[in-house]
């Protein structure tokens, strides 16, 4: 029995690991942006409000992202497997463009919402709701990748 070579998800893994980083790294900025314009308008209790917001959404969030995950962590490595039919590989190709659509919708539903929320010099209120729409999707970001990391991990290692 030949092999399974991991060597395409160990790379996908590290290339996820820097999005991370870099995604921490914007939080962060961000974090600072909105707290200055909280302090500006003097009003630094709802940026904790924001926090606590994108917090509570992240809550919600956590089970079918994690199961997101996990289900592109077997696809991955279900196609990692050495002497794949054309058949299974029809049905690894239908499973990722599921996922993809996946990501995609909830790519898409943030954008829509930040792109249809309005502009914060019209509206002091949409700060807030801004604040925590975008924190919100980072960390569901993150959270994908680390849940991915993790699943593939815990997959691997039972293998």
């Amino acid at each position: 029995m030949p092999s399974t070579d991991f060597k395409k998800l160990n790379r996908q893994m590290m290339i996820y690991r820097i999005v991370q980083t870099i995604l921490t790294g914007l939080l962060v900025v961000l974090a600072i942006v909105f707290q200055g314009q909280f302090a500006a308008l003097h009003k630094p209790g709802q940026f904790i409000s924001s926090i606590i917001a994108a917090i509570a959404v992240q809550l919600l969030l956590i089970y079918p992202v994690y199961r997101l995950a996990w289900r592109d962590a077997g696809v991955e490595i279900e196609g990692s497997q050495p002497n794949l039919t054309p058949e299974q590989l029809a049905a690894l190709r239908k499973k990722r463009l599921i996922g993809d659509m996946w990501k995609f919708c909830g790519v898409a539903f943030y954008m829509v919402f930040v792109a249809l929320a309005p502009d914060a010099k019209k509206s002091v209120g949409a700060i807030p709701v801004l604040a925590s729409t975008i924190f919100s999707f980072l960390l569901t970001c993150l959270m994908y990748f680390q849940c991915f990391n993790f699943s593939a991990k815990k997959r691997i290692k039972s293998l």
